[in-house]
């Protein structure tokens, strides 16, 4: 991947604010024409939580993304009718009832250590009418309202002077082998692709449209073209992670010193591997009822952004061969005059279009901001080394987490030659004030993985890890090591951007084991007197002497 380095002045298009608030639309997946007026990317960091109710569509054919409508409710005949499901469900807080899945816990850890628990404050919305799905353990359905839910953590003040925060939590929900005429209840939902993140919020008051489903007049939304009908954003640019009719959960920065953590509560075990925004991860996983609870602590970090678009004639070769083709993207905007791509940050499409796209920046962020979340990994991302070790076992494998703008959809690849796991990722060399880009890197990893990826034994694990820039340079970047409670966690700071390449190689020094000595048998004498002695090094008694 070239360095954005080479590349010249960017053109960085400002925000489109209304006379209130900003209502953009995001829509499921669309195709753009090779003539749209105006394209470019829109890849921020937690644009998807708040942004989808819980919501339904039944797929009608297959192939056909265009015949995917949206359900009423699981009892809708457009879902019986349909070949499969595909949806969303965000997580409520755990009850005592909870058995599917549930938001347990929420805090923040000060900088000497001390826990701060959160307390839960309202669901947002408050009422959600039919986006609403009640826990039917029979078919695997957990809770699910609003797009997530208020904490406040006493004491814990962001940056705009307030102790509040949006936590969300997601799953895409399907029956991938529903029949048509087959009722949803026939079947368990499969749970998939978790989001879990937390932001900083103040409430800002004002009138707002719920974010909803839309139906295009009188015909059912598609998958498609679905979108919304809710706000977004304020006139400064200020981002609304959840919104109810009277109130915007505006986003803010989090607090300098501390970290953060949320436990989820699975009615089976999460397995396979994760990504997110996180520093210095911890994660502890326990048993819970039929399932587990999973807990994750780290620091947020700062994550650059880009938001863009360019004229047509400026749309360079790279970016029509990957766009103009018969790909679905996600995307900001009406998708016909102007559409900025929005197909998250941890593809390897949007790796490419970012290195594709530079001509548009001066490798330099639109924006820069902090970070809190989690993601569940592409498991077909995965190399065949690093699956093999981490299929059948029923737990959470491992956890990579980054600042780096875009990065690789799954864990680290084990490269045989070198015996290294190596992950790539592409960022902006300066954040949005000008100054250089320093980044993160932490992988945590059962050490039973690590083990058996390397066909080591149980004694302790080192590794080494080196940042190449994608011009072949080495740098130096601060690391930890450190192996606790079954897990390898190793972390690289201080790193530079544009598109380095992380190396991690894992080594143990060999365990020698003893050689047992040889014992030899001598004959000691005292007058008629003969003793024989045997050891590794015999002496004869006292008064006697060796023959």
């Amino acid at each position: 991947m070239k360095s954005v380095r080479k590349y010249g002045a960017a053109l960085v298009a400002a925000l489109l604010l209304g006379s209130l608030v900003q209502a953009n639309t995001a829509n499921a997946g669309m195709k753009f024409a090779p003539d749209i007026p105006l394209l470019g990317l829109l890849i921020e960091d937690g644009l998807e939580f708040g942004r989808s109710p819980n919501v339904v569509f039944g797929k009608g054919n297959l192939d056909s993304q265009e015949t995917w409508l949206r359900c009423d409710d699981l009892e809708d005949k457009i879902c019986t009718d349909a070949a499969g499901i595909i949806g969303y469900v965000n997580l409520t807080v755990c009850t005592d009832a909870s058995s599917v899945a549930c938001i347990a816990d929420v805090w923040a850890v000060d900088s000497a250590g001390k826990k701060i628990p959160g307390k839960l404050v309202k669901s947002v919305p408050l009422d959600y009418g039919k986006f609403t799905f009640k826990e039917n353990v029979a078919i695997n359905l957990p809770d699910g309202t609003g797009q997530g839910a208020l904490w406040q953590i006493p004491g814990v003040i962001n940056s705009a002077g307030k102790d509040t925060y949006f936590v969300s939590s997601q799953f895409m929900l399907a029956q991938p082998e529903k029949k048509a005429g087959e009722p949803i209840s026939a079947r368990k939902i499969f749970l998939s692709e978790l989001k879990t993140g937390i932001s900083p919020v103040e409430e800002i008051p004002g009138q707002y449209r719920l974010i909803q489903p839309r139906d295009n007049g009188t015909a059912r939304a598609s998958w498609v073209n679905w979108g919304d009908t809710g706000n977004w954003y304020l006139p400064d640019g200020s981002r609304c992670v959840g919104t109810d009719v009277n109130v915007c959960e505006a986003v803010r920065e989090f607090p300098a010193g501390y970290r953060f953590g949320v436990s989820l509560r699975m009615g089976t075990k999460l397995s396979g591997w994760y990504h997110g925004r996180l520093a210095l991860p911890d994660v502890t996983i326990k048993n819970w009822k039929t399932g587990q609870e999973i807990s994750v602590e780290a620091e947020p970090v700062r994550v650059p952004t880009l938001n863009f678009s360019v004229p047509n004639a400026e749309i360079p070769q790279k970016v029509r061969d990957i766009v103009f083709t018969d790909r679905y993207f996600g995307k900001s905007g009406d998708g016909i005059r102007e559409a900025r791509i929005n197909d998250g940050s941890s593809s390897a499409v949007m790796v490419d279009l970012a290195a594709a796209f530079a001509p548009a920046y001066k490798d330099k962020a639109t924006s820069t901001n902090t970070t809190w979340a989690f993601k569940a990994m592409n498991y077909g991302q995965n190399s065949s080394d690093v699956q093999k070790c981490s299929d059948n076992t029923g737990n959470v494998a491992g956890l990579v987490t980054t600042n780096a703008l875009t990065y690789l959809p799954g864990p680290p690849t084990f490269d045989k030659e070198s015996q290294s796991l190596t992950y790539k990722v592409a960022s902006p060399h300066y954040e949005a004030n000008g100054s250089l880009a320093s980044g993160s890197y932490d992988l945590s990893m059962r050490s039973d993985i690590a083990r058996c990826l390397y066909g080591f034994s149980s004694a302790p694990i080192k590794a080494e890890i080196s940042i190449t820039s994608d011009e072949g340079e080495k740098k130096v970047a601060t690391t930890i090591v450190n192996e606790k409670n079954g897990w390898l966690y190793l972390s690289a700071k201080g790193f530079t951007f544009s598109a380095p390449t992380i190396n991690v190689k894992l080594s143990q020094e060999k365990v020698v084991a003893p050689v047992a000595s040889k014992k030899i048998t001598i004959s000691c004498v005292k007058g008629k007197t003969t003793k024989k002695v045997t050891a590794v090094s015999p002496k004869c008694p006292a008064g006697y002497k060796k023959k």
